[in-house]
Order: C-alpha cells, then structure tokens, then sequence
C-alpha cells in the first residue's frame, strides 16, 4: 500500500496487462471475414475493453478522465494502457483515430488534436440516441453521432447460428458478402476511419486502388466501421431487437421521449443485466436503419406517410458469388498468364459487341453486367429481362438471400436452373466459374445466387418528425400544454428510408448523405443561432419559433437534395479542384502541398451542389479587404495539420509518411490503481461539476445529472435559472412559448 493508503500499479502489473491487452488487440484490428464475423469481433471487444479498462483514468488537458464529467473514447483509454504494442502502424491509428473531428460535447478545447480550430457546434445538446440496425449505414450513423457527444445506444437483433457442419442455420448481421459500389467521397470517408489499416491489403485494394471500379464487400464495411464505433464509444447491443414504441411526456416540462420495447435475448439479457424478453427504455432520439422491411418504419408509419413505390422496367437483378479460381487451373480454361480479368460495370448500350457475344454464346438478353473481385471471392450482377428467365425455363421471380438458406423441393430445383444460368452468361463474359469446384463454382449457400426485382424503387414522403415545447417550457408557469400531439425526434436512414436503383449501385451514396442529414437535425435541436444570419435577426428579436420554422424549412430541402442526389461536383468527385480556393490558399502557404482529402460534413452548405453554389458566390463577393485577409477553414487546418506533423515526425520520410511520434493521453490510474507519479485519480478533477448543455434555451445535456436522473435514466430538465447567456437573451427578447390554442411543431420532411 502506498503512502496515504492509495493502491499503487506496479510496473510488472502494468507491463503484465499490456501483453495481454496487445494480444487481444491486435487480433481484434486483424479480424475480417470470412474468418471473423460481427458477433465474433464483438465477443473479443468484450475481452479487450473489460470492467478494468473501462474504470481506466487518463490525464486531459482539463484534469483527469471521469466518465460522467470528463469522458474520453474507448481507444483513449486502451492507447494509455498498451501504447503501440510492439507494432509499428498502431502509432499511425491512434494519430487517425484523434484526427476524426469532435464537435459540441465530444469537443475539449486546448486539445492537440483540434489542430488549433474552433468547435464547430458548440450549441449541441447531448442527446440519448437509439439507432435501430446494425448495417453500414446504422453503424456510420452511431460514429457520428458519437463524435458530436451524444450518447448512442445502437441494437441489432440477428446473431449467426451455424450447424455441426459449419453451414448458416440462422443469419448473422455481418454474413452478406455483396459488394456496393464505392463512391469517392465514401473511400476518403473510410480513409479517415481507419480503412488502409484495419482492412487487410487484399480487402482495401478494391476500395482504395480501383478508381473507376472501386467497390468493397458489405461484410467488410460493416466489421471496419463496427471496430471504429466500439472504439469511440457506440453501446452496440447485438442480440437486441425493436419491437414497439410510445411516448412519455414529463410532467413538468412537456418534453416527449421515446419509451421503447426492445427485445432481448438470452445471452444480450445477461451481459447487459435485463430480463431476456421484452424490457423497457427510454431514448430522447429514435433513428431506424433496419433496412427496406422496417420494424420502426412499419410501427410508426404515421410520422412518415404512405411509402411510394416506382418501377422502372420489367428486370431481374441476379446476385451471383463464385470462387476464386487457382492460377494453374485459369491458365487451364485459357486465361492468359493465369490471370483474372479487370473490374467491369457494363451496359447493352455502350457495349453492344460484348453483350452481342454473351447473346450469341449463352442465348441471354443480359441488359447489365457488373463484376467486382474481392479478396476471397469474386461478385457479378447479371440484369436481364424477365421475359429471357421465363424462356430459359425459369419462373423469374424473386430469389432472395433469406429464402436461399431454406432449400427443399422445387426451390433447390429452381435455385440450381439459375445458377446454370449464370455460370453460361459469366463464361460467356469472360468471367471465371470452374463448375469442378464444389457448389458449381459458386460460394456456399446462402450468398451462391439471389435475385432481386431491381427495377422497383420505394421511398416515403419524409425522412423524420417531431414536435417539441420550448426547451424552457414550465407547466407550473405556462399551463398544462394545448397544442397539438408532442412527439420526440425521429428518423429514418438508408433503406428504410430510400431503397435505391440496384443497377446504379446508389445505396452507398444517399445513404451517406441521409447520415449526415440525420446528424444535422439532431445535433442543432436546441441551436438557436444557426438560422440567425439567414434570417436576418440577432439574439434580441430571434425567437424559439424562429428557429424552428427554419430548421423545418431546411431539413426539408436537405431531404429533396438527398433524394435527388445533388452532391457538389467536388464532393462527387472526392477531390478540390486544382484551381478552387482552397488549392489557390494553400498554394501561397506551403511549397508543393498535398490535396487535403475531402472529406464529407454534416454541415449540408458543404455537401448540396445548391447550398454550395451559395456559399461559393459569398466568397466571391467579399470586399477586397476582407477576401485578401480571410483564410478557408479547410486552409487553415491544413497548415496547422502539416505544422503539427513536421513537429512530431521521427523520420526522413516527414510527418505524412514517415513515422511519427504519437502523443496520446498519459495514464494515471487502471481500476483505483494508481501509475507512479500521480495522486488518486479522478478526486481533483479540474472539470469540477457535470457537464451543462450549451446554448438552446433552456435544453439540457443527456450527459450528467443535468441531463439524466442517474437512478432510472428519465430525462430532466433545468429551472429557468440554470439557463446559460444565450437563453436569458432570447427570454428577454420574449421567446415564444406555448399560448393558449398555439403550439411549437416540426414535421420535418429532411
């Protein structure tokens, strides 16, 4: 026991539990599929960042870590603890991990990792955020919203069960091995997160290398960003499912949250200490990415309107995975050198020789064909016509990934017409099938060959809804509430919102886009100042309505945008134009500087090709003075990045690409166990006191005791006097709060 009775960690423990962790760490950074699934990478997590890592202290820039008062991510903490690990490219993964930008209460001023820039939404309110699915797009959206300081809660329902033989008998939330195509701004999104490292060289070749076909498998997708979400502090819950909601209204504050069912099972039910069955929580912020057959959207279809469907043309769309096929046998079937041909994404119309030569070889009208090598197999899609399925003596209807684990009968029957149907037009094609492998040349069932009505498209009419009091509405003072049904926030995203054209390969693209819309409404719910320039007021004459009707207004748009895809040229492309201002600005700072990577934003006004255009013709008509002295932010971070790792460069190659010398936060404390050089943790914690909400009238944080009861978790609301400077203006200004027969509403359609 050391001096004042604190417990010292000795320097054998410590170095004890860094082999330990390193080892558990570095196979959960390595794990990918086929050998890895979700639940798999998960179990290790559990292992890796247990009870004893999680009460780990480090020291910031404003006192020790305290989870209530002053949290730091999951990797802070583990980076303290294990440092590089023996490993030369974990120094690089920590520096990237600081790099992903923080904003509102994820945001400590002083740190080295805001490379001397400002927090971007300071008047974000945390929010208790329940994502529903654990897709790609659920699992981006958790990421994000963590990085604004809310506080994410994200469930996926289906674990993976498998037979004595090692076939699926039940489908797991990682075991699609589809390949979406890669649009620019997703791969430098990816970059960001981690993607050359945490994807093995074979995995990130397609994503990274392959401009024009650069694609990536969803199971590969989903275990990068599912790595990235536990170690930036997502709660993910697998073995938990959504079943029902309602809405609770405070009895003081009017505020409505969502009081969902969620479904547990028996292993989920006892790690998270429920009941298995049907337990009841409370969330501020409902968002569904649970895909086209919604259990969120289906409930609360009510907020959304009646969904629309649209079809385009009388196809089929065939999903097919055949094996990679050896060198020696490919130089066998007459594959030069032995060598796979390139990516193709094809069509009738601008290849008519090639489409004319699989019509003559396989007597199949095909109007699409896309082929996309991955690491571990190969992936086509096959469009043709109906009718063409129908005269090769196939029904032509749907055949799904669901159905394709069930075989029997007719549908083993069917299943089998179709994959010799495939195997003709990919021979035809050029494409590799060795029919002596086992299944036919294609992978195991259920991923060997779907198909999808491709042509049929659905959207609804609005992508999230609420209705809210005022932030400082007080029945005791203003009444018992008479508007119209209250309503907390709620969302859809993905394709439970927009299921895309297959063929077009867009899930990826809008999907994208809807995340960040998603994260703008939620993070500026109680931001009273993001529509005061465009509506010409100040915080005396800009009132709670105001900012509503606007932030209806824009999400609105922000959805129509989304849906007809209306990126920015720079965006599409992925990168700054050689001649944009950013390249000019830069161009007058640094000898020969690199393109900073382009990077998607919530901020729309960076996204939208419209909100773009305006911002670009306010740049063009500053007065001289203020153009000549006014540096883009994108510019001035830049300089500060390249300044940043000049300084902590070890190497000849410089910061970028040589090595680096990483400094994270210094370890002082693991479980009360205190590292020589430190007193005990966490009892001077210059924070002081809990959090408050910044801004917004009155709305208070999910995060400390202004934003939670700490015993059953239900929102609280502060007292008029608890308020910040903001809201007192905006009282004084006379903020509209309920009146007799009125009420505060959003539905937004964005």
């Amino acid at each position: 026991m050391a001096e004042g009775g604190e417990k010292k960690l000795t320097q054998n423990q410590l170095e004890d539990l860094q082999e330990a962790k390193s080892k558990l760490l570095k196979e959960f950074l390595e794990g990918e599929p086929p050998d890895f699934s979700g639940e798999k990478l998960i179990n290790l997590w559990n292992q890796i960042y247990d009870e004893e890592m999680q009460k780990v202290v480090v020291k910031c820039v404003n006192g020790p870590s305290d989870d209530d008062s002053n949290p730091v991510m999951p990797y802070e903490k583990l980076q303290a603890v294990v440092k590089d690990g023996g490993n030369w490219k974990w120094p690089r993964m920590w520096q990237r991990f600081d790099e992903i930008e923080r904003r509102g209460e994820a945001f400590r001023e002083g740190e080295a990792l805001n490379f001397k820039q400002p927090n971007k939404n300071p008047n974000i309110v945390a929010q208790r955020v329940l994502v529903v699915g654990g897709g790609p797009i659920g699992l981006r959206m958790s990421i994000e919203l963590a990085m604004g300081g809310h506080l994410v809660t994200q469930i996926e329902k289906r674990r993976e069960i498998r037979n004595e033989d090692g076939s699926l008998k039940a489908l797991g939330f990682t075991n699609r091995i589809n390949r979406p195509h890669m649009w620019p701004f997703v791969r430098n999104d990816l970059g960001k997160l981690n993607g050359k490292d945490l994807l093995s060289r074979a995995a990130a070749y397609p994503v990274f290398t392959e401009p024009e076909t650069s694609s990536i498998g969803i199971d590969e997708l989903q275990l990068l960003l599912l790595k990235n979400a536990l170690m930036l502090g997502v709660d993910f819950r697998l073995g938990v499912g959504y079943e029902n909601s309602t809405i609770d209204i405070d009895a003081e504050t009017c505020k409505p949250t969502w009081n969902c069912e969620l479904k547990y099972d028996a292993v989920a039910a006892e790690k998270f200490g429920k009941q298995e069955g049907i337990n009841k929580e409370d969330f501020d912020c409902l968002v569904a990415c649970d895909g086209p057959r919604s259990t969120v959207r289906e409930k609360q279809q009510k907020y959304f309107g009646n969904v629309e469907k649209r079809k385009f043309m009388d196809c089929v769309g065939i999903v097919a995975n055949v094996q990679k096929v050896p060198r020696k046998r490919l130089k066998e079937l007459g594959f030069e050198h032995g060598q796979e041909p390139g990516d193709m994404n094809r069509t009738k119309m601008v290849f008519k020789d090639f489409f004319g030569k699989i019509q003559e070889e396989a007597d199949a009208d095909i109007e699409n064909l896309i082929y996309y090598k991955a690491s571990m197999h190969n992936y086509t899609i096959l469009v043709p016509k109906r009718a063409d399925l129908v005269k090769h003596g196939l029904s032509g209807r749907v055949y799904t990934f669901h159905q394709g684990r069930e075989g029997g009968g007719k549908q083993d029957e069917e299943k089998e017409k179709l994959k010799a149907y495939c195997r003709r037009v990919l021979q035809a094609a050029g494409i590799p099938v060795d029919d002596t492998m086992s299944n036919g040349g294609f992978v195991g069932v259920p991923n060997d060959c779907m198909a999808f009505d491709f042509a049929e498209c659905w959207n609804t009419k609005k992508s999230l809804h609420f209705n809210l009091p005022p932030p400082n509405y007080d029945v005791a003072e203003d009444g018992e509430w008479e508007g119209r049904k209250l309503v907390p926030f709620i969302a859809l995203a993905g394709d439970a919102l927009l299921e895309p054209f297959w063929p077009m390969g867009l899930g990826l693209k809008r999907g994208w886009q809807a995340i960040m819309d998603t994260c703008y409404a939620i993070d500026n719910l109680y931001n009273p100042t993001l529509y005061m320039e465009k509506l010409g007021k100040t915080e005396d004459d800009m009132t709670y309505d105001d900012h509503y009707e606007a932030h209806m207004e824009q999400c609105a748009s922000n959805f129509e945008m989304c849906n007809r895809l209306q990126v920015s040229e720079e965006l599409a492309l992925g990168e700054y134009a050689d001649k944009s201002i950013i390249m000019t600005q830069l161009k007058k700072r640094l000898k020969d500087p690199e393109k900073p990577p382009l990077l998607v934003e919530i901020d729309p006004w960076t996204r939208y090709a419209p909100l773009a255009a305006t911002v670009a013709a306010k740049q063009r008509n500053m007065p001289k003075e203020e153009r000549d002295t006014w540096i883009h932010p994108i510019v001035q971070k830049a300089v500060a990045v390249k300044e940043y790792y000049d300084e902590i460069s070890t190497g000849s190659g410089g910061g970028k690409t040589g090595d680096i010398e990483y400094r994270g936060k210094e370890l002082i404390s693991i479980n009360g166990k205190v590292v020589g050089g430190f007193g005990q943790a966490g009892k001077n914690n210059a924070a002081g006191k809990p959090k408050k909400g910044i801004g917004g009238a009155g709305a208070k944080s999910a995060r400390g005791k202004k934003g939670t009861d700490q015993a059953t978790g239900a929102a609280q609301q502060g007292t008029a006097q608890d308020m910040g400077s903001m809201a007192a203006a905006m009282m004084g200004a006379g903020v509209l709060k309920k009146q007799k027969g009125e009420e505060v509403t959003f539905e937004g359609t964005g």
